[in-house]
């Protein structure tokens, strides 16, 4: 029988669906996130298979941890998680393997949406009383028409640029890594960073947080955007220059921005972000929906059967920048 243990942030409905899925020959309990790691030690010492919702999870714990044959994660980031540690211990890291793209292209395109039809000042506006008095069919944008530029054309980037091109845009994309089936299907042209920059009036970061996209975006990258461009990020915070994302609000040379992540989570109430007009904000919920959960328990188990049966784990990790 092969021992799981399962840290969970997201309270028992989360619990319920892991557990509810576990196969024969595995038997599983769950703990709190925010339990002590003198509370997790024990635990930690004595199974075969750690799941973590977030993926965090203190180098101190990941020694008394030797024996596990995997961690693996209900999300896609694992920025918290010392690899080089793990990796020196030989446990095998794993992420989500993309199970929940699908519900952060969804919200990018929420972000976007929010940011273009004004549905915050409009929600806002009609709930005192005022009708149309600071919304203005000038200060309404269309999605069609527009060119549309991914950073990242992973899982989640691919899933945005087929639901945008429905809304009849133009896909660009910048990525490492060429994108073939976007091109085909949607006749998306791969350029350069520079290129996306210059061209697109949406764009949307979807990247992994590394020791190469730490600030990819920044003072000089938000210079060479268009003054009517709407910037949306739902990967990781730190891969922008909040700083120069603020001051580029603020001065109006980008329209607007629809942000999921930050440099510092939860975002305090005092931010600048917070007092910007041109801003639409949610607490990093991008990656979550109810349909999401199933996907992600089950990737997680399959992931785990797969090791039990003497085979390699899918969607591994690769080291980031601490």
């Amino acid at each position: 029988m092969f021992k799981v243990v399962f840290f969970n942030g997201q309270g028992e409905q989360v619990a319920d669906i892991f557990q509810g899925m576990c196969p024969e020959g595995f038997e599983v309990a769950w703990r709190p996130h925010r339990a002590s790691d003198e509370e997790k030690r024990p635990l930690v010492q004595d199974m075969d298979f750690l799941v973590l919702h977030p993926a965090e999870l203190s180098g101190d714990l990941l020694r008394e941890a030797k024996g596990l044959r995997l961690i693996q994660l209900l999300t896609a980031g694992y920025d918290k998680i010392d690899l080089g540690l793990a990796g020196e211990l030989g446990i095998p890291v794993a992420t989500n393997g993309g199970a929940n793209a699908w519900a952060v292209a969804e919200h990018a395109i929420t972000l976007l949406l929010g940011v273009y039809k004004r549905l915050i000042p409009s929600d806002r506006a009609m709930r005192e009383g005022r009708w149309r008095q600071s919304i203005t069919g000038f200060s309404i944008i269309e999605v069609a028409g527009k060119t549309v530029g991914l950073i990242g054309a992973g899982n989640i980037g691919r899933k945005v640029a087929r639901r945008l091109a429905a809304f009849e845009t133009s896909i660009i994309y910048y990525d490492v890594v060429p994108a073939p089936d976007i091109e085909k299907e949607l006749g998306a042209r791969r350029v350069s960073l520079d290129e996306v920059l210059r061209e697109a009036d949406i764009i949307t970061l979807h990247l992994p947080l590394m020791r190469e996209t730490r600030g990819l975006i920044g003072r000089r990258e938000f210079a060479m955007m268009k003054p009517t461009t709407v910037f949306l990020n739902t990967s990781r915070g730190p891969v922008v220059d909040e700083e120069a994302l603020i001051e580029a609000l603020r001065e109006k040379r980008i329209a607007g921005a629809g942000l999921d992540v930050f440099h510092q989570e939860p975002l305090s109430a005092d931010s600048p972000l917070v007092q910007l007009e041109n801003v639409v904000l949610s607490p990093h919920i991008g990656g979550h929906s109810y349909e999401a959960w199933f996907r992600r328990s089950g990737f997680a188990w399959e992931n785990m059967q797969r090791v039990a049966a003497g085979e390699a784990p899918v969607s591994l990790a690769v080291p980031v920048e601490e």
